[in-house]
């Protein structure tokens, strides 16, 4: 398993992915740093530089990570099950001692594998900036937390892989369906007061959002204390428990289906 991770690896270092996730792992540190330091309202709602700090890496989780990380799995896993039908190098698959469980299993954690260097590097980043401009409290949770959220958005995210490996169909194709993920998720976002609970749970990103909020609030300064309240009001604070039991089931199904879809694709 370790060598067909390390061939995926090989793979995607030539197409220059790993720089190109390192990348836009900058893309909501630098501009969060900014809004923080430039905008007045945010100085009266955050006053202290250490709440400042807390509140800047809290958008980067929700912008960064919660909204842009599905978009480049989905990518990322357009190209790593494209890739032998693009080559043409199902054939030569069938000539080495490797079973599709395998080569799904290899892409997926490779999928696992990028999501948490993206959250970390994010927060690397977040953690620099905020030592430059901020008070930097509590980075061992910080890290964690990122680590968590790679694992956990990951694990939300495919469902997605499975509809871009049904359809087969080109790259655009496939960013396309990451935006239109991506909204549907911030849409329910914005509407989960009035949204059935279980459709809020069902939609990953709402259930990672309102966990991760509620085990924050004991480890960082919040800014939206007063949201945290009225979602607890409305009991739509997801257990630890339920949260992951619901992205296990999420994963371990779509593996399941991913597999039977990838053989299809060899017996063609």
């Amino acid at each position: 398993m370790l060598k067909i991770i390390h061939c995926e690896f090989a793979k995607l270092k030539r197409k220059h992915f790993v720089f190109l996730v390192i990348l836009a792992a900058l893309l909501f540190p630098i501009p969060m740093t900014a809004m923080f330091l430039l905008l007045p309202r945010l100085h009266d709602k955050y006053p202290t530089a250490a709440m400042q700090f807390d509140g800047m890496w809290q958008s980067v989780l929700g912008f960064g990570i919660q909204m842009l990380l599905p978009c480049i799995l989905g990518v990322l896993a357009a190209i790593l099950f494209f890739m032998e039908r693009d080559n043409n190098t199902f054939k030569n698959l069938r000539a080495i001692p490797v079973t599709s469980k395998q080569m799904v299993v290899g892409k997926i954690a490779v999928l696992f594998i990028f999501s948490i260097i993206f959250c970390l590097a994010s927060t690397i980043v977040s953690i620099l900036l905020g030592g430059v401009f901020f008070e930097v409290t509590g980075v061992f949770y910080k890290l964690w937390m990122s680590v968590l959220m790679g694992i956990m958005v990951t694990a939300g995210t495919l469902p997605l892989v499975i509809v871009i490996v049904l359809f087969n169909k080109t790259y655009i194709f496939s960013v396309l369906l990451c935006i239109f993920y991506s909204v549907l998720n911030s849409f329910a976002e914005f509407m989960m007061t009035e949204l059935p609970k279980a459709v809020v749970f069902a939609l990953p990103v709402p259930l990672i959002n309102l966990w991760s909020s509620n085990d924050m609030q004991n480890h960082v300064i919040m800014g939206d204390a007063d949201d945290l309240l009225m979602f607890k009001s409305l009991d739509l604070i997801p257990s630890t428990k339920l949260t992951f039991t619901i992205l296990a089931v999420m994963a371990f199904t779509s593996v399941g289906i991913i597999i039977y879809l990838y053989k299809k694709w060899e017996e063609c």
